[in-house]
Formats: structure tokens, C-alpha cells, sequence
């Protein structure tokens, strides 16, 4: 299935916006999948009437640098007033009574880039707020998030909620902005009529050119997803006087200050052995913001292994590194950050910690797992507010010992499943080679001749054995079952995937790391849950549950008023 942003679903099912006066949130980023501006379907689309725009900060297109003030205006292609939610003081940022006294519903449509940081999900949820108190409705029009689903940093301490994290949730919170819609209605106890028009066939696996996506830059210093990944972490460095790389071409990638040896410090980063990183020297001249027109000595950031790369523990870390490299000269933010006269970075990081404990040279140690366990928490309190699957295709293993049922769990299962409206494919592995086709056979005889794929072709099926080393599962699971929404496992008990323990009483017990659920002939003993064999309803939930594809998703039919 190819993946489809929430304005496209929108547009297919249009309910939450027919015949109804709309303002739409947007900016250069929201856009159709085949590339046509939000505000241009939504004004061809039947019975829909856009009325008036409101551009977030960068402007409506998008062009205008971080923290510069926009102005409202008309807007050129469609002579339709812009509102700007991002002027020149606090009271800016929100819709005001006037702009929304004659609509019936605002829509929003801005692509987010996965961090707290980001303002685009603050203007979202004073959108939402300024919805409620009008009565009207709120639709958010969900895409992808970039940096996928990993969380990181424990949301901001009390006191220090403000335009860079108005709600606490972690610098990197995993979420798109539907989710995070969600959630914020959901904690604030907003009487809101909120819809979410959910992204089409994604994963939170799935980068946007691997789902086939076009990345449009949300604003200046965001050209690439890259970058968006780099951003939870290199963004701190807006609280300092090091350059975070604007004004050149790999921003929040290239980073130092012209009192920094590059040799020196790229080495001191190196040695820390950050996961999924390294460092290089680098020599630049930013064009504009910090340093404009100086050379600069710094690293730029390469990034070896996505999934074990943790950006923003690695900004923390290059701070505690620039200031002991270059202690004399190292200074933190002082000018006004969003609006609050407070330290830069203690809003960044939401507390006075950080910037307390690398001033008294002490180990980030304790920092880092505060922060550590902070997102941890935050986990379990998204949970219920998440949409899409982790990865696609979903996996569940059942694991167990030789004869304990676990084939005959996966043949109860699948027809169960797929009468769900799921693609289910299935995995037996065996640390043992056997035979897998009837001697004498053609097909048997072609393999046995040595032919490295042996493919047999028929009316009802296709099927190929490759011949060699066992395959990397995940590679077997790319290739071949892209097209399933969840593969049923059978072995693999030592690879990281959602397991079910399958236990029979008499039958050899292998050992098998934090299940997610146990099934057993028996009485258990535990916290596992654990399920009766013939059971298959509760059995079918728990695989659902455990692949991530209980999410409630949000199709357009399916709005509701969120109240306390």
C-alpha cells in the first residue's frame, strides 16, 4: 500500500470540512502526496469554503529565519488574508476571537520534524485551545514523522513551559502531530471537537523516501531529514555562542565558533564513543546568524547507525565538550529566547540541570539518566494516544520448545487475523537444515543439482529457495513480505521482536527474554499475561496489541468530541 499524507485521506473522505467556513494552518510543507498546495485543494474541494490562512512562524511560505517576526498579509495566489501566528510578542502566537469568529472549523496541515523544540505543534495546540473556546472544530491533517519513533529527554520541569515545549513531553518525542494532538487534548481535558485524518499505509519505520514521500523543507534550516534527525540535539547549541551551522549548507550537521581548533575538538567528541556517531573536522564561514562572515574551526556530524544514534544526548555532549575545550571563551545564550528572558538553554533542555552541572565541571552522568528515565516514562503515557504501528510489516514471535504448539497457534491464528482485513505472511526457522520439497519431485531435483535459486511457478503460487548462508531475518522480511501488514513468527527466539511464550506442560521449557504474554496448558505464576490454548479471541487481541495494530486510527468517519 503506498503511504498517503492525512490532507489526501482528507480530501477522499471530507466529511470533517463539507459545508462548512474553514481557516487552514499551513505553510509551504503542507502539501498533497502528488505535490498540490493544502490551501489549493482544499479550495477546489466541493463544498468546502477556505476563507482565511494562518502561517505558523517562517511565514506561510516558509521563508522567514528563526525568531523573525511575520507580519499579516494577503495572500498572493489566492487572495485569500493571512494571519500570522508568530509577530513580534507572546500574544501573537495565538488565533485571536476575531480571527476566528466567523469559521467553522480550522484545519491544520505543517509537517513537523520530530522535536519538542519545533514550534509548529505549539501553534497546533494554542490552534486547538483557541477551537475550543469558539466551539469550533479542529481537523489535523497527520503526516509522517521523520525521525521516527524513538523517544529521548524527559520533558520539561514546571515553570518551564513555553513556546519551545508548552505541554511536557520529551525533547524527542516520537509522535506525529495527530498523535501529539491527541495526547495534549486528552491532558488539558480540552472540550474539543478534534478529528485526526490519519496518514495512509505508514509505519513509524518508514522514512519518507523509503515510503516513497517527498521531504519539502517546513522551514529554512531544515533542508533534509537528515538534518531533521540531527536537529533534537544540535538544536542546544542555539542556547550557547556556538553555531549550529546556520548561514551554511549542512546546518545542525556542521557546528563550532571561531575560537575552536577543529583537530582538537573533533578528537575530544571521538573519544566519548557516542552511539551511531562519528565526528570529522570541519572549517566554515556561516553567510548569516552567529559568527556571520567569521571561520569558524568545529566537526561535522556523521551519522553511522540511525537506529542507535541518540541526538540528543550527542548535543548534550558536544556542549560539555566545546566548554571544556575552550573554557575562556564558551558562553551561554543571554539574549531573549521565545519570548522568556530566561537562560536559552535551560529552556531547551527544560530545567536549570544541565546548564548548573557543566558550569560546576560535574559528570553528565546523573543528567543524562534523569533524562533518560523521563522519556521512559513518557512511554507508557503516549501509548494510548498512538495511531500508527512501529514498524511495517508488524512481527510477533511465538517461541517455545520443540512439540509445545506453536505451529498449530499460527494455523488458528492467521484466518482469524486476516478476516481482519489484514496481509498476514508467516516464518518458520529452524537452526536445523531440512529438506522443504518431495523427493523426485522436478522441482526437489532442479535444488539438488545445486541451482542457487530453485523457483517454482504455477497458476496458484510462486515460490523460490535460495541456497546458502542463512539469510539476516530482516532481510528476508524486507524482500519478501513488504507487501504484509504482520508476519507471524516461529523460532528466532534470540532476535528483538515482540515474543509469546508458548508453554506445554512436560515439554522442554527454552529460556526466553521478556515476553509479552505467555500461553500455557497451565496455571502461571507471574506479571507476564498469560492466555489457555484454544482461547484465540484473547490470543488475536494480544498479537494485535503486541504488532501495534490495536491503534485506534482516526478515518474520517470516526471524529469525536474529546472532553474530560
Amino acid at each position: 500500500m503506498s503511504v498517503r499524507f492525512g490532507i489526501d485521506v482528507l480530501l477522499e473522505k471530507p466529511w470533517p470540512v463539507a459545508g462548512k467556513r474553514v481557516g487552514l494552518i499551513t505553510n509551504a510543507s503542507g502539501m498533497t502526496t502528488r505535490g498540490v498546495p493544502t490551501w489549493k485543494a482544499l479550495r477546489g474541494a466541493p463544498n468546502v469554503r477556505l476563507v482565511r490562512l494562518f502561517g505558523p512562524e517562517h511565514g506561510l511560505d516558509g521563508g522567514a529565519v528563526y525568531m523573525e517576526p511575520v507580519k499579516g498579509s494577503i495572500h498572493a495566489a489566492s487572495g485569500l488574508p493571512v494571519v500570522s501566528l508568530y509577530g513580534d510578542n507572546a500574544e501573537s502566537l495565538k488565533p485571536r476571537r476575531e480571527h476566528v469568529a466567523d469559521l467553522e472549523a480550522i484545519v491544520f496541515d505543517v509537517a513537523d520534524v520530530g522535536s519538542r523544540y519545533y514550534t509548529y505543534i505549539w501553534t497546533m495546540l494554542l490552534g486547538m485551545e483557541a477551537c475550543a473556546a469558539a466551539r469550533l472544530r479542529f481537523v489535523v491533517c497527520d503526516r509522517p514523522n521523520p525521525i521516527g519513533g524513538e523517544v529521548e529527554g524527559a520533558p520539561a520541569s514546571a515553570g518551564y513551559l513555553t513556546f519551545v515545549g508548552l505541554h511536557p513531553i520529551p525533547v524527542r518525542h516520537g509522535m506525529t502531530a495527530g498523535e501529539l494532538a491527541r495526547l495534549f487534548a486528552a491532558e488539558r481535558r480540552l472540550d474539543l471537537d478534534l478529528v485526526v485524518s490519519p496518514v495512509s499505509g505508514w509505519a513509524r519505520d518508514r522514512g519518507y523516501a523509503e515510503a516513497g514521500l517527498a521531504w519539502v523543507p517546513p522551514s529554512p534550516n531544515i533542508p533534509t531529514t537528515d538534518t531533521a534527525l540531527a536537529y533534537p540535539g544540535l538544536c542546544l547549541l542555539e542556547g550557547t555562542n556556538l553555531s549550529e551551522g546556520r548561514g551554511t549548507t549542512r546546518p545542525f550537521e556542521v557546528f563550532g565558533a571561531p575560537w575552536l581548533e577543529a583537530a582538537a575538538f573533533t578528537d575530544a567528541l571521538n573519544a566519548l564513543a557516542l552511539p551511531g556517531v562519528v565526528f570529522s573536522p570541519a572549517h566554515f564561514r556561516p553567510m548569516f546568524d552567529k559568527h556571520a562572515g567569521r571561520p569558524c574551526g568545529g566537526a561535522r556530524l556523521h551519522v553511522t547507525d540511525r537506529d542507535a544514534f541518540r541526538p540528543f544526548q550527542t548535543g548534550l555532549r558536544v556542549i560539555e565538550t566545546a566548554r571544556r575545550t575552550a573554557p575562556i571563551d564558551f558562553r551561554w545564550r543571554t539574549e531573549p529566547y521565545e519570548f522568556d528572558e530566561r537562560p536559552a538553554i535551560d529552556l531547551l533542555t527544560g530545567s536549570k540541570t544541565f546548564r548548573e552541572t557543566v558550569e560546576a565541571g560535574e559528570s553528565l552522568r546523573n543528567e543524562i539518566g534523569r533524562h533518560f528515565e523521563g522519556a521512559r516514562q513518557f512511554q507508557a503515557r503516549r501509548e494510548a494516544h498512538l495511531l500508527y504501528p512501529d514498524r511495517k510489516p508488524a512481527v510477533v514471535a511465538f517461541v517455545g520448545g520443540h512439540d509445545s504448539g506453536k505451529t498449530s497457534i499460527l494455523v488458528e491464528l492467521v484466518p482469524r487475523l486476516k478476516a481482519k482485513g489484514l496481509v498476514v505472511g508467516t516464518i518458520k526457522h529452524t537452526t536445523r537444515d531440512v529438506d522443504d520439497d518431495v523427493a523426485g519431485k522436478d522441482s526437489q531435483r532442479h535444488a539438488a543439482a545445486g541451482a542457487a535459486v530453485a523457483a517454482l511457478v504455477t497458476p496458484g503460487r510462486t515460490s523460490a529457495r535460495r541456497f546458502g548462508e542463512e539469510e539476516a531475518f530482516e532481510e528476508v522480511l524486507r524482500r519478501e513480505f513488504s507487501g504484509c501488514d504482520l508476519v507471524l513468527v516461529e523460532g528466532y527466539k534470540s532476535l528483538a521482536m515482540p515474543k509469546i511464550e508458548v508453554i506445554r506442560t512436560g515439554i522442554n521449557r527454552p529460556e526466553v527474554v521478556e515476553p509479552v504474554a505467555r500461553i500455557s496448558d497451565g496455571p502461571f505464576q507471574g506479571s507476564v499475561p498469560t492466555l489457555s490454548f484454544g482461547d484465540w479471541d484473547a490470543i488475536a487481541s494480544t498479537v494485535l496489541r503486541a504488532a501495534g495494530l490495536d491503534r485506534e486510527r482516526h478515518e474520517a468517519g470516526n471524529g469525536s468530541r474529546k472532553t474530560a
